[in-house]
């Protein structure tokens, strides 16, 4: 089983992952599997009824779906389990718009992540401090070559990719957050000029 590759585009879809309450959900979702609406809602401090509108509004736009077993509020949801792909020269105006609400979330998320784990590192074991790392490097690279950067990157990330499967789950793993970004800094000189 791997996942399915989808590519977004439409505006609506994009805006349904710019809410910090269903980025939330999706987050608990990857991480513990099927819960109900109730479940959710306790675990990230809600009402079961607020976190069964955002789930169903979830669903609509293709991110979760209903698990087997359970009707009602004790009907479980779980991620769809798919990579999704946004590339920007694909948007519209409006698209545009839902990007950016929805990267500043995400990077918003990332960094609360990031200072939980700055927070917490002493409780985890000495193997998991030690398997945890954070790099961050200025490199001078052409366009072409962050290109292969990211191809490259992509391609180590993606022999790990299935880990991320509920059903791969074994004894033993945590959720692991694999963030990269590779973005320019300023414009490149003309010319090739160095600077």
């Amino acid at each position: 089983m791997s996942f399915e590759r989808r590519q977004l585009t439409d505006a609506h879809d994009l805006r349904a992952l710019s809410h910090p309450l269903r980025v939330r959900i999706m987050e608990l979702l990857a991480q513990e599997g099927p819960l109900t609406a109730t479940e959710a809602g306790a675990e990230l401090g809600t009402t079961a009824s607020n976190c069964s509108f955002h789930l169903r509004l979830l669903a609509r736009h293709g991110f979760v779906e209903e698990a087997e077993g359970g009707v009602g509020r004790q009907r479980p949801w779980r991620l769809v389990e798919q990579e999704t792909r946004i590339r920007s020269k694909d948007l519209d105006p409006e698209g545009l718009s839902a990007l950016r609400a929805m990267d500043e979330l995400r990077w918003a998320r990332r960094r609360e992540q990031q200072a939980d784990w700055w927070r917490t590192r002493d409780e985890y074991p000495d193997e998991w401090r030690e398997a945890a790392s954070e790099t961050a490097s200025v490199l001078h690279l052409t366009a072409a070559e962050l290109v292969e950067l990211n191809g490259a990157l992509h391609d180590v990330i993606g022999r790990y990719v299935d880990r991320g499967l509920v059903s791969n789950r074994r004894p033993g793993t945590a959720p692991v957050d694999i963030s990269t970004s590779t973005i320019p800094l300023r414009l490149p000189l003309p010319g090739g000029e160095h600077g």
